[in-house]
């Protein structure tokens, strides 16, 4: 027997019924994702579940401004010709689409919270899915007798690709006031392929305001779908029908499209409850969310407090270390302190002259190096002779150093009689180890 078969993160998931599913589902402005649907590499690198190397095809792609200014710019000029007062102008295809967002007869946005019509629209249409079948007697998944994961409802990717390319290409017949501006397919995203279609919905014959403007429902109308009720409208009216459209081109490759989640979670509850609980278990998400924010921000605040307990304790030590050499006398009268500050001073120096006199030998070389090839005799002599002479003074410069120190020696003997018996070397031979971290 034929069937469909992918692997999917090592798995070979089969589909041996030939029935499949459709999914059509449609949002506004605030969901549809242009940088997501183009695949912008910047949004793209932060999103894990999509595979770059599989196909995804941009079918259509245009700017919503310049879709407006497509469908809207003629009569905005025209509508603005009869105006009289300036202040009742509308000005141009970017502040019409304000308006649009600003109308206080467009629907409250669930996200937002604010009040404005959508700009444009989007449905996500999609053949079959790679969801399995589960036991609910053991809670695992079901296989085939070759041990492969059943999935009833799974199509090969070129099916579903040319199924939903025929969906576009009669878009426009079926809906000559919806239109497309953007149109992608993505079959890199691990699920279902399935296909973004972003639309801006306009309509006619209006006697107030501009003749043409965007309104979905009037659009709708126009296309003949006709509101039955509040729980069946114009909207509900359409999404049957494409969703009917659809399924009628998978049936010719041989599927058979079943709803196997209709009516599933449809209890029988009314809508405003349904409105209620629904609010309810979002502001539950958001407090659980706030509350593991807290905790992350309490856990950092505790990590850094120990960092700054630990860093204080090592100020203390080494204060406590400072205090005691400053409150430790040595036998030349200074302090233990004053003493290691001397010959840091001293070391400081020391490296100073070292520096200085890398740094003449240095440039003594550069010179004799660039010397020309036909220097005479004399003038090599003369070069010679001032690279010893910076040498010798070198020499000296350290010698005198060692004198000042025998100087002050003999100088504190004459000024401490009583120390006559303690020869310089004694004299230095004070632990100061211990001073050291």
């Amino acid at each position: 027997m034929e069937y469909d078969e992918r692997r999917i993160g090592g798995m070979f998931m089969t589909n041996m019924s030939n029935t499949t599913t459709v999914r059509f589902h449609m949002g506004g402005e605030s969901d549809i994702k242009t940088a997501h649907n183009r695949r912008d590499e910047a949004t793209v690198k932060w999103e894990k579940h999509i595979d770059m190397e599989r196909k995804h095809i941009v079918l259509k792609d245009m700017e919503l401004e310049e879709a407006y200014a497509e469908l809207f710019g003629e009569a905005i000029e025209e509508y603005d010709a009869k105006q009289k007062r300036r202040d009742r102008k509308i000005g141009g295809v970017r502040e019409y689409m304000e308006q649009v967002r600003a109308d206080a007869r467009g629907r409250v946005n669930k996200k937002t919270r604010e009040k404005g019509k959508n700009l444009a629209y989007e449905v996500i249409v999609g053949i079959g899915s790679v969801k399995p079948v589960v036991d609910e007697s053991t809670g695992r998944y079901k296989r085939d007798e070759d041990g492969e994961i059943l999935m009833p409802f799974l199509v090969p990717d070129d099916i579903c690709e040319e199924v939903l390319k025929a969906y576009l290409d009669a878009w426009e017949k079926r809906n000559p006031h919806l239109y497309v501006y953007g149109a992608y397919y993505h079959a890199d995203e691990g699920g279902a392929p399935h296909m973004h279609i972003d639309f801006i919905p306009w309509a006619d014959g209006y006697k107030r305001g501009m003749e043409v403007q965007t309104s979905l429902n009037k659009a709708l109308e126009q296309q003949g779908c006709i509101s039955e009720g509040w729980t069946r409208n114009s909207s509900v009216v359409w999404a049957d029908r494409e969703r009917q459209f659809l399924e009628d081109i998978v049936s010719q490759y041989g599927y058979e499209v079943v709803h196997p989640d209709a009516g599933k979670y449809r209890e029988a509850m009314p809508w405003r409850m349904y409105a209620e609980e629904q609010e309810a278990l979002r502001q539950l998400d958001e407090q659980y969310a706030a509350l593991e924010s807290m905790r992350r921000e309490e856990a950092d605040m505790e990590a850094e407090l120990s960092i700054k307990k630990q860093e204080l304790e090592s100020v203390s030590e080494e204060l406590s270390l400072i205090e005691e050499m400053r409150n430790t006398v040595l036998p030349d009268g200074r302090t233990a302190l004053e003493h290691i500050i001397a010959r840091a001073r001293k070391e400081k120096e020391r490296k100073r002259l070292e520096e200085e006199e890398r740094n003449r030998i240095a440039r003594n070389r550069r010179k004799y190096e660039y010397t020309p090839a036909r220097l005479n005799s004399r003038a090599v002599e003369e070069l010679e002779a001032e690279e010893e002479r910076i040498q010798r003074k070198a020499r000296e410069d350290a010698a005198g150093l060692g004198e000042a120190k025998q100087m002050r020696y003999e100088r504190f003997l004459r000024d401490h009689p009583g120390s006559v018996g303690m020869t310089r070397e004694s004299s230095l031979d004070f632990d100061f180890g211990r001073f050291k971290r």
